[in-house]
């Protein structure tokens, strides 16, 4: 299979919005350094300070007000390849686990509001720490952190194997919050606020969709299964989506004692179409 045909194989699946985001960081990445390289090149070196200025965030607010949109561009900035290397792994690794328990939809709004969520507490922190030069924000850590807790909030007994190593979903997020915000291993004091904030959307998020709140349902168009829903009776209705109800949490009880990999292909499938309408 050709490099086109399984990129669009990829684009059709469960993992489509991970693909996606993917796709989009690297396209930013290589634009950003082409751009600057190029204008080394041609002796005009001030490009990357152009570049910064129009996609990153930068804590001082009166800046933020007139670059307001910088909120929403930053979480897909990286210039330097080990910080795209490290966020884009991370995102493969986890945004895949998020896709099959979750849904591949939901990602989409998790990504994008626990990045502004890490912007947003970002420029808090910011206005209480005072620095001697103007520090910006950039790189998708918030969202990847956002999308790490709200996984492990929803389903925090799921295993998983980082390393070879088998690990319950909750205490890989415990460690990567503890690692990444608390364990001063380095002075990115910006960057620590905004993995908060986006582990705190994380956690508010996986905790609503535990509840069945319907904020989470934000996240996903409508469930074709109302219209289904008309053309039957209530009791009919109620005993299929039970049926169904209790298959999918065997299908789960399955994954928790022996991981994903255990599961048949028709236990995938069933689980892929019917988790994202209980």
């Amino acid at each position: 299979m050709s490099f086109s045909r399984d990129l669009r194989a990829q684009l059709k699946g469960n993992n489509r919005s991970v693909i996606i985001f993917m796709i989009i960081n690297v396209i930013v990445f290589l634009l950003i350094n082409i751009f600057i390289q190029s204008s080394k090149i041609s002796g005009q070196g001030a490009t990357s300070v152009l570049a910064v200025d129009a996609l990153c965030l930068f804590g001082n607010f009166d800046v933020f007000i007139s670059h307001f949109w910088t909120l929403g561009t930053y979480m897909f900035v990286h210039f330097d390849l080990l910080h795209l290397v490290s966020n884009m792994l991370w995102l493969w690794f986890l945004g895949r686990v998020f896709c099959e328990l979750l849904g591949s939809k939901k990602m989409y709004g998790v990504y994008i509001l626990g990045g502004v969520s890490g912007g947003i507490m970002y420029l808090i922190s910011s206005s209480f720490i005072a620095v001697e030069n103007q520090t910006f924000l950039l790189g998708a850590s918030g969202s990847v952190m956002a999308i790490v807790v709200a996984v492990a909030t929803a389903s925090p007994d799921y295993r998983v194997f980082p390393f070879g190593m088998p690990m319950k979903l909750k205490w890989l997020a415990l460690i990567s919050v503890a690692i990444t915000t608390l364990v001063n291993i380095s002075d990115n004091t910006g960057g620590k606020a905004a993995h908060l904030g986006g582990a705190l959307f994380g956690l508010v998020y996986g905790y609503l969709l535990r509840k069945g709140n319907p904020f989470t349902e934000l996240f996903k168009p409508k469930s074709k299964l109302r219209i289904a829903h008309s053309r039957m009776t209530d009791e009919e209705y109620n005993s299929g989506k039970s049926s169904t109800r209790k298959r999918v949490d065997e299908i789960l009880d399955k994954i928790s004692r022996a991981g994903y990999d255990s599961l048949t292909r028709e236990e995938k499938d069933f689980l892929q179409k019917n988790h994202d309408k209980l």
